[in-house]
């Protein structure tokens, strides 16, 4: 009978020795797993700060650019021999009073859409 208890015991060790070796198994592959996920997840955002990065130098680049076409003298170069004052004859002065009260008195738009030029009270 001494026999019979030692080897149930002996069945029952060596399967709960298995069941342990296989759950920790199972788990250090687990483990494994997703240490190879995270590592695959870090090259990707990597990968993305790279072209992030490139991304941002073109956009400063392109703001420079921008900048640099904007500034005054720039622009006056520009426009050199093509734009200048309008003649006398073609220049209108306006004093508040008479702005506020062509303004006041109608509410239609200052200028026609279609064609660009003055409307409502200040057609000529």
């Amino acid at each position: 009978m001494a026999k019979v208890k030692n080897r149930r015991f002996t069945r029952f060790g060596v399967v709960v020795s298995l069941f342990t070796l296989a759950v920790f198994g199972l788990f250090s592959l687990g483990i494994v797993w997703l240490r190879m996920e995270i590592s695959e997840n870090a090259s990707t955002c990597g990968l993305l700060e790279d072209a992030r990065e490139k991304v941002n130098r073109r956009l400063r680049a392109l703001r420079g650019q921008r900048s640099a076409s904007m500034r005054p003298t720039r622009l006056a170069a520009l426009v050199k021999g093509r734009l200048s004052m309008p003649p006398v004859s073609n220049q209108f002065y306006i004093t508040e009073g008479e702005m506020k009260k062509r303004l006041s008195s109608d509410d239609s738009s200052i200028t026609s859409p279609r064609s660009r030029t003055l409307a409502g009270n200040f057609v000529q």
